[in-house]
């Protein structure tokens, strides 16, 4: 669960210095990332998005040594992910390849968010909402929301005996609920025995550092020196990553970025146009995903993100060819 303290401490960066911070949502987020890195748990949780749902289990341990947990998928493929700390290990059954990119089950709760929290954000304020019950828990639930209307906000609900998080909406500026994560059991607190937290399944494997990262640096100096430049993003937005590939299919030379605000990302494609090659035009969605494209110079440009559909057109609208050769 060290990702969610990541979630939580992230958070409280932004807080710290903005005029909308409320001091008792402030307290209850510093309990509940405490909470997060030091109980002990075995609960089962769902986690939607669009119309797709999954069911997992999580099991997780703290003790002198760190911590340890383990998550197992309930529906759809089978798959078990192993976190020791900073390392974390994916089984598939045999005959299945471990996903590429390392998505684990129930994105967005807890594995996850350390890709999507490395740039502390100013752009989010927190205040307590209700209270209600969860998993047979009473929570108190805390808003957390933009002050502009080009990134989504969250809901979370947080058990008030242990601290625990037990719910988390990633909602619109409608309060349309677009992701969910919760708890339909959790048993907090007790002894984690060895075996709870041992693979269950054999088959292939795939582990890395959750630290892994490229250095903005590099990524910075390779956008001053491409010929595409984006003259506008939201404020806050940093890029975090810039790779050139070639497309699987046809071979032609791909140009992705990211930018993040550390609590939402935005990626940017640009490939040069082929005879017989299909691309989006305008936008479409899907669950929380906005794209936009459009041509520019000859290229398709595709924006991708989790964030409102404005967001992805005025991003793409403002994205310029510069041509060094002049």
């Amino acid at each position: 669960m060290q990702v969610l303290q990541v979630f939580l401490s992230i958070l409280m960066m932004s807080l710290g210095v903005h005029a909308y911070a409320d001091s008792d949502a402030i307290e209850l987020l510093e309990r509940t990332g405490l909470a997060a890195q030091q109980l002990n748990y075995d609960g089962v949780f769902a986690f939607q998005k669009g119309d797709k749902l999954q069911s997992i289990r999580i099991i997780h341990r703290s003790d002198v040594q760190g911590e340890i947990e383990r998550l197992v998928s309930l529906s759809g493929v089978e798959r078990e992910f192993i976190r020791t700390n900073d390392m974390v290990t994916c089984i598939y059954p045999e005959g299945k390849r471990p996903q590429a990119n390392r998505q684990p089950l129930g994105r967005g709760f807890p594995s996850d968010l350390l890709t999507r929290l490395n740039v502390a954000t100013l752009y989010y304020q927190v205040t307590l909402g209700e209270q209600s019950r969860i998993a047979a828990h009473q929570v108190q639930e805390l808003l957390i929301t933009p002050v502009d209307n080009y990134r989504y906000g969250y809901r979370l609900w947080i058990a008030k005996d242990s601290n625990l998080l037990l719910q988390s909406d990633l909602v619109d500026d409608t309060g349309r609920v677009l992701e969910k994560f919760a708890f339909s059991s959790v048993e907090i607190g007790g002894d984690i025995p060895e075996q709870s937290l041992q693979p269950q399944m054999s088959g292939n494997k795939m582990s890395w550092s959750r630290t892994e990262s490229v250095s903005p640096s590099v990524a910075i100096e390779q956008e001053d020196a491409s010929n595409w430049q984006i003259v506008w993003l939201p404020d806050g937005f940093a890029l975090v990553a810039l790779q050139n590939r070639l497309k699987a299919r046809n071979g032609a030379a791909v140009e992705q970025r990211v930018y993040s605000d550390g609590l939402s990302s935005i990626s940017i494609f640009i490939e040069k146009i082929r005879a017989r090659h299909s691309h989006l035009s305008g936008g479409t969605r899907m669950g929380a995903v906005n794209a936009f494209g459009t041509i520019i110079n000859a290229h398709f440009v595709t924006v991708v993100g989790e964030v409102p559909a404005r967001t992805v057109e005025k991003v793409g609208n403002a994205i310029r060819y510069l041509d060094r050769s002049e």
